[in-house]
């Protein structure tokens, strides 16, 4: 009976909200509002529960718990392109256009004494994201968002951290 027949599997046509979610709102806010602590903790021991706390702030954004995805499965390391500290995260494996292999947060001014306010902190924000190509063959797509505006500069490396870094440095 073809009500109950199985659904197709294949390529999602929309992304995950929760993965959506936590790399182009949650994570970027978090930073917008203190750019220097976000770097601090993910460089700390804390991390741990710091992605954890992430999680549970992407689940209220959403407004149900995370069901389609391993929160575990992220990974985040900490480098400096060129001469700005950097932090790349490797997002749970994107199942959907839009959704991201990898997100890049750069610093790219940083306060002169502690007292000035983290406003005065600058950083950069970039996605690589899962992308098709027109025969339906994968592809990356290299993004920014700045200002509030996602910047598509097209076609992106592969989905690598050295990859990433090396396109993330071509930005700067």
């Amino acid at each position: 009976m073809f009500w109950k027949r199985k659904k197709p599997t294949g390529p999602r046509s929309e992304p995950r909200d929760h993965h959506y979610a936590f790399a182009h709102v949650v994570l970027r806010d978090v930073c917008a509002s203190d750019p220097l602590q976000l770097f601090a903790i993910v460089a700390s021991p804390e991390q741990e529960r710091f992605i954890a706390w992430l999680w549970e702030l992407t689940e209220k954004r959403v407004g149900k718990p995370i069901a389609e995805l391993d929160p575990k499965t992220l990974a985040v390391t900490t480098c400096r392109i060129g001469e700005h500290p950097a932090i790349i995260v490797r997002m749970p494996a994107p199942e959907a256009v839009a959704e991201a292999h990898l997100v890049g947060l750069l610093l790219t001014s940083v306060p002169e004494s502690a007292s000035e306010a983290p406003a005065s902190v600058a950083f950069r924000y970039f996605t690589l994201e899962h992308g098709v190509n027109m025969d339906g063959s994968a592809r990356t797509v290299l993004c920014e968002w700045a200002d509030g505006v996602h910047r598509n500069f097209g076609e992106g490396p592969e989905a690598t951290e050295s990859a990433f870094i090396e396109a993330l440095a071509g930005k700067l």
